[in-house]
């Protein structure tokens, strides 16, 4: 038997794969890179394999279909009228050859795949617009990469919000799908707001439902559904939502139900400063990222522009939450803050495959690759760095 293929019998996920690693990652100054983590001996090594400005003039957010080695990348459009979506074709080599490019409103800067059971053979995505005030959404030819807008989704307020200077419009920040894969939700960090649309399981158009409302000033950024390993996504038992909110810098649980009626309901549970109980976030701090992690029992938030660890160097907070006994099933814990080994750490994504962590160090205009300890469930030494040009708002894993 293949000593490669016996190993991940018997130890899982957790094998790390051999050989180079790809990664991907925007920048502000208008490139997507692909880069290439090596090993030799104990020392870690990210080189840049290839770059495009096929993108647009600001990069923002990366998706990756993995099975059809298709990359999306949403350019923000900074200062301009419109912005741009584009797919590339990854090339063996790690070179990127555009695809398709539409142009939309401005600000895109979070966007995520969902699907239709009654369209097998297509796929859409949900794109959140920052400075556009908007939702829009798009069908795909997977296996091309070719895509075509759908729907436009667009918002209004009457007055600003709390914090007019980051409220005096509705500001869409993130996508994510439920677990059963019937809801996109978008976290509206302008209005206050996590707006909800149900798919349409026959057209994939996407229907506007009641909205879960954010405390007043809380500003909603990036949020993550949370279920039971190897659970039956059609049951949506115990499945929980964590929000993270960039204004008051506190992540939200809610307890998540699915009533007779088809609908998505959520019951509030704790509000936990992501700098601990007690602590106070240290002024100009703004929370950034979330994600569950690969033994999904933590919840991991990137803090900005904290230096808890020094200049230059913010913060990454680990959140316990599994199934304890006795706990309800919206209860976090705050476990502690690790070194982020840069600053304003802003997406990130952890990858059981690597047992590592890649993170989007923005106004270090680097990426970092950090270890990830899968038995503390936090993250641990710097591995390697790689400086860019412009501000890194985003780095994926590739295949």
């Amino acid at each position: 038997m293949n000593l490669f293929y016996l190993a991940t019998l018997l130890f899982g996920s957790s094998v790390i794969a051999s050989g180079p690693s790809r990664l991907y990652a925007a920048s502000y100054a208008g490139t997507v890179s692909s880069l290439s983590l090596t090993k030799s001996g104990p020392n870690y090594e990210l080189t840049t394999l290839s770059q495009t400005t096929d993108c647009g003039t600001s990069p923002s957010w990366l998706m990756l279909d993995k099975q059809n080695e298709v990359l999306y990348c949403l350019d923000e459009g900074v200062d301009l009228p419109n912005a741009t979506l584009t797919s590339f074709q990854i090339k063996s080599n790690g070179s990127l050859a555009r695809i398709t490019q539409l142009s939309t409103l401005s600000g895109p800067v979070a966007s995520e795949f969902y699907s239709a059971p009654g369209l097998p053979g297509r796929k859409f995505f949900a794109v959140a617009h920052y400075s556009g005030s908007a939702v829009t959404t798009y069908t795909l030819d997977p296996a091309s990469g070719h895509f075509d807008h759908v729907q436009t989704f667009t918002f209004e307020m009457a007055a600003p919000g709390p914090v007019p200077a980051r409220q005096d419009a509705p500001h869409p920040h993130g996508v994510t799908v439920d677990p059963t894969g019937q809801f996109v939700l978008v976290p509206d960090l302008g209005a206050d707001l996590v707006r909800i649309f149900y798919i349409n399981s026959s057209t994939g158009l996407l229907e506007q439902q009641q909205s879960l409302v954010a405390p007043p000033g809380s500003g909603p950024r990036h949020a993550v559904f949370w279920s039971p390993k190897k659970a039956d996504p059609s049951q949506a038992h115990n499945v929980r939502f964590y929000l993270v909110t960039e204004l008051d810098n506190h992540l939200n649980s809610f307890e998540v139900t699915y009533p007779a009626n088809g609908t998505i309901a959520f019951s509030k549970g704790q509000r936990e400063n992501t700098y601990g109980e007690g602590s106070t976030p240290p002024v100009g701090s703004k929370a950034a990222g979330i994600a569950i992690s690969p033994e999904n029992n933590h919840v991991v938030i990137s803090n900005r522009n904290d230096e808890t660890f020094g200049p230059a160097n913010d913060s990454i907070a680990i959140f316990s939450s599994a199934d304890r006994k006795g706990q309800s099933p919206t209860d976090v814990c705050f476990v502690d803050l690790y070194p982020a080994y840069g600053s304003f750490p802003r997406q990130f994504e952890i990858s059981s495959r690597e047992g590592k962590v890649a993170l989007a160090l923005q106004n270090s205009h680097e990426v970092a690759i950090v270890e990830w300890n899968d038995k503390t469930g936090s993250p641990g030494s710097l591995l390697a760095v790689k400086s860019l040009d412009g501000e890194i708002p985003a780095v994926i894993w590739g295949a």
